[in-house]
């Protein structure tokens, strides 16, 4: 496969399932142990494939991001800030002592997490377990509490397995503690945003740990992969808004559903 071709492929992956509730790092484990994708994974691929997503959050929520520049939002900035804190520690931790290299890429454990996340999802259709009636009750976005901000916080930190999406675990956690779902989804992004750089910091840390090794594409496959990346991730996060305000995001526990179960029963019966 041609770089170009590669590069493309795997930026149109990444915008999707970056926002999607459909876990990336899930479908880029499973798409490695299918096809072998990170025998080219190059780092500085990965650093502009996340810089495109990083981008794609900051243009759809730019209006959001310019209201902290005003007094009444440092609230909702401690509330992000609270919420971020537990994955951002528990990530050092994984990363320290390398657990992601030793568990994250067993595709049991991938299985059953793709349940997990369609079984989460789930729960959003069932108005019982909601708070949030027709999007017309619930808690507005600058009212989150720190209860409700702890809880989509500790949410993120299982999302830190393959498998459990990130944006499907923190935002059927804020609608199923109470927050609009629209709220919910905002809020969930808001968070990404330290997540998603903090990331993009990490591997560029590495990249000059190992003095730039690996970072050696040109120019033009780098700025095309970071285009299709915050091209794609902006039509998916678009969509996903879209698809939340409707309160529809379970129709994606189908297919993690049926992908969970696919993997696990082609694990347990191998």
């Amino acid at each position: 496969m041609s770089d170009w071709l590669y590069v493309t492929l795997l930026g149109i992956v990444q915008g999707l399932t970056e926002f999607l509730p459909v876990s990336s790092s899930g479908h880029l484990t499973l798409l490695d142990a299918l096809f072998g994708f990170r025998d080219t994974d190059i780092l500085s691929m990965v650093v502009v494939m996340h810089a495109g997503s990083l981008v794609a959050i900051v243009a759809v929520y730019l209006r959001e991001l310019l209201k902290f520049l005003k007094p009444g939002r440092l609230r909702l900035l401690g509330m992000l800030i609270l919420a971020t804190i537990p994955a951002g520690v528990v990530g050092v931790v994984v990363h320290h002592f390398k657990w992601d290299e030793r568990f994250f890429g067993n595709l049991l454990c991938l299985g059953l997490s793709f349940l997990v996340t369609g079984a989460v999802l789930r729960l959003t259709g069932c108005r019982k377990l909601t708070a949030v009636s027709n999007g017309e009750q619930g808690t507005e976005l600058a009212d989150i509490s720190w209860r409700q901000a702890l809880i989509i916080g500790l949410a993120q930190v299982v999302a830190i397995a393959p498998g459990i999406s990130r944006s499907g675990s923190t935002i059927s956690a804020g609608v199923l503690c109470g927050v609009k779902r629209e709220a919910a989804a905002t809020f969930s992004f808001l968070m990404a945003i330290p997540v998603i750089g903090g990331a993009v910091l990490v591997k560029l840390l590495g990249a000059l740990h190992d003095g730039g090794s690996g970072v050696g594409m040109s120019w033009g496959i780098l700025a095309l992969g970071f285009a299709v990346s915050a091209a794609v991730s902006v039509g998916a996060l678009l969509f996903l808004i879209r698809l939340v305000r409707r309160g529809k995001l379970y129709y994606f526990s189908w297919y993690m559903l049926a992908l969970g179960a696919a993997v696990t029963l082609w694990q347990v019966l191998k």
